[in-house]
């Protein structure tokens, strides 16, 4: 038996409610459930700590599912929302899923409840890390500050010209001595390409009296980089004429590596290291621009789906069924040009896009790539795990609004591939 899992059910019957728990109980899980039918009586039932998801049937009159999930971002952002439709609906799918729901189950697809739940609390709990992750760093950064604005910053006083009046002691370990004496350039040790913008914002600061704040990179006696921020501030003479600027500077590289770390991380699936659905989404419109900018621009897309990945799962364990998707991610990457993007859209969905690519070309990358996926095999524990695809192809067209419209297309011809017997190519023009 798989671990208690308290549930939030958003629906006026009470038998449906208990009838999706039996379906949930049947796959393993003890589960368990508050059954609400309004908008009320859910925004008091998100008060409660021990919930783990929300499921909403639609349609509910009390409680529509736009409405439903307006008051789960606003007072549990944390919790995954998973709709349950009893009639499959594709606009209100797409516009659910825009709107920040995690998982839309039409009619007749209950049986994908349970993994459907199981992965959506993984990636909460990867969410709920990135938190952490960010709260800290939110610390780390204002302390960081706090100290460095007292103990570790630059001060330089400099003449309306930019030469140094004064140093502060901090400045003796970073640059060579006559570097940095009494007279010399300040603009000197300052990163080739930004020097002439730090320049220009030194010139306005003396020529209105009002600081500016700036970041730039400075390059040490040793040949390193550091990346800086800087606050200047006019000083006046008693005639209110700027005579001098003092420039406070404090060193923020590790910042900016954090930073970075922090955009990779918002950009990338941490399981398999590839572009993660919002990343690749977001590929994916800029590459429909350009083929809408220029006709002669061709470009396609690859939806891609392993085929039996539920049986992996089912009888390796998840553990098995992440291996694969590490494995699947390696041999596809290996196959990509620079120009590509191989995203993992979620579960054992993936895309890729290949500017460049028309129809007939990217069936044939198409096919290589599923013939060299069926080469390979995954293991796990000593234990081998062959692994097939099935790969829906259509190009982008200069007509489509967007990414949804070469999607859908894709997505339609790679439900026909897996109806048709799995494992190989399907393409909708």
């Amino acid at each position: 038996m798989k671990p208690e899992l308290r549930l939030l059910i958003v629906e006026t019957s009470a038998a449906e409610a208990e009838g999706l728990l039996e379906v949930l109980r049947g796959q393993g899980y003890a589960a368990t459930a508050s059954v609400v039918s309004g908008s009320a009586a859910l925004r008091e039932a998100l008060a409660a700590p021990d919930c783990k998801a929300v499921i909403c049937c639609h349609p509910v009159a009390g409680c529509p599912a736009a409405t439903a999930l307006a008051l789960v971002q606003e007072l549990r952002p944390d919790l995954p929302f998973i709709v349950l439709a009893r009639e499959s609906n594709l606009e209100l799918a797409v516009g659910l899923m825009k709107l920040g729901a995690h998982d839309y189950l039409p009619a007749g697809e209950l049986l994908r409840l349970g993994p459907a739940l199981e992965r959506e609390l993984r990636d909460a709990a990867v969410r709920r890390r990135h938190k952490l992750i960010e709260h800290r760093l939110h610390e780390s950064h204002e302390l960081f500050r706090a100290i460095v604005e007292n103990v570790g910053d630059l001060v330089a006083v400099l003449d309306t010209e930019g030469r140094r009046v004064y140093n502060s002691p901090s400045y003796r370990p970073l640059f060579h001595e006559r570097d940095i004496r009494r007279g010399s350039n300040s603009f000197a040790e300052i990163h080739p390409e930004d020097r002439e913008r730090i320049r220009a914002i030194f010139r306005r600061t003396v020529e209105t009296g009002i600081g500016e704040c700036a970041e730039f990179r400075f390059v040490l006696k040793d040949g390193s980089i550091r990346f800086m921020e800087s606050d200047g501030r006019a000083i006046r003479d008693a005639d209110g004429k700027v005579s001098k600027v003092v420039v406070v500077s404090r060193d923020i590289t590790e910042q900016k590596r954090l930073e970075a770390e922090l955009r990779e991380m918002a950009a990338t699936d941490m399981l398999t290291g590839l572009p993660n659905r919002r990343h690749f989404l977001a590929q994916l419109e800029q590459e429909c621009a350009r083929v809408h900018r220029d006709r002669e621009h061709s470009a396609s897309v690859l939806m891609i789906d392993i085929d039996h990945f539920k049986a992996v799962n089912d009888s390796r364990g998840h553990v098995a069924g992440d291996q694969v998707l590490r494995h699947l991610a390696t041999v596809m990457r290996q196959e990509l040009r620079r120009v590509d993007t191989l995203g993992r859209l979620g579960g054992e969905e993936f895309a890729i896009i290949l500017p460049g690519a028309a129809l007939a070309d990217a069936e044939l990358f198409a096919n290589r790539l599923r013939s060299k996926v069926a080469e390979s095999v995954a293991t796990h524990e000593g234990c081998a795990l062959p692994v097939t695809i099935s790969i829906g192809v259509s190009e982008i067209h200069a007509a489509d609004a967007g990414a949804d419209d070469v999607l859908g297309r894709a997505d339609r011809a790679l439900y026909c591939a897996k109806e048709g017997g799995r494992n190989r190519v399907v393409t909708e023009a």
